[in-house]
């Protein structure tokens, strides 16, 4: 413990962690009102791109699902819930969407980089801020998992607002100040939107879309962590990608 004015200040953690930490609390407005921003951006670019997608009689993968994304969206429209696959490296995180497996969607811990499920497997791929596993491996997963002609719907946070707001020394890693006091950092890995869009091409992929969000998309509470003011409003919090395998 550090002595602070006659205060006790619980020294950081920063240890490489996993999500496991974080999940109970992920979700929780009043403490990461972050998270909740890029989790409102994120939807903005995905729900009407699920939507505009045909999928009565697709089998659809959510990547580092979490609270799912897809789900609601099926079951809205009245689509068989055992064609969804819902995966998570973290099963703790993952729990945020049990009411979905007792309807019927699959849901599975695993490794988003190698997630030993069958080959061209899959219509749809959707990944909500994917940069926990944004790397080499993940796309080349996901251009194996899809069918031919199948698509793949990928959110991250960009590089414009992390390279503002993280340390020099912490461009790799996201930032979690949890209840108890604790400062954690999990993976984040956020490139350049060249080096993104090679990725995806490099696995095999084609880049059909690109969008761009910002805080002038956002509702309700804006964390001062997304550094938006009059100058920087305009600029991307969060980019889109749509990547077809053809």
């Amino acid at each position: 413990m550090l002595q602070t004015f006659g205060m006790k200040v619980k020294t950081p953690d920063l240890r490489i962690s996993s999500y496991d930490d974080v999940a109970a609390e992920y979700y929780d407005l009043r403490r990461h009102p972050t998270c909740a921003n890029f989790s409102q951006l994120s939807s903005a670019f995905l729900v009407p791109r699920i939507l505009g997608h045909e999928l009565r009689g697709a089998n659809i993968l959510e990547v580092g699902a979490g609270r799912s994304t897809v789900a609601p969206i099926m079951q809205e429209r009245g689509l068989p819930m055992p064609r969804l696959t819902l995966l998570d490296q973290s099963s703790q995180m993952l729990a945020h969407s049990q009411e979905w497996e007792r309807k019927g969607a699959r849901l599975l811990v695993g490794n988003a980089w190698r997630t030993e499920l069958p080959a061209a497997s899959f219509e749809l791929v959707v990944a909500a801020l994917g940069d926990p596993y944004n790397c080499v491996i993940f796309w080349h997963e996901v251009a194996r998992l899809l069918e031919w002609g199948g698509v793949c719907l990928f959110t991250t946070p960009a590089p414009e607002w992390a390279t503002r707001f993280r340390r020099p020394d912490s461009q790799s890693h996201a930032e979690f100040v949890i209840a108890d006091g604790t400062t954690v950092l999990v993976p984040s890995n956020i490139p350049s939107l060249d080096q993104q869009i090679r990725m995806i091409t490099d696995s095999g992929l084609h880049v059909i879309e690109v969008g761009c969000l910002s805080g002038e998309q956002l509702s309700g509470v804006h964390s001062p962590k997304l550094l938006v003011d009059k100058t920087t409003k305009q600029l991307p919090i969060v980019r889109g990608f749509v990547a077809r395998r053809i």
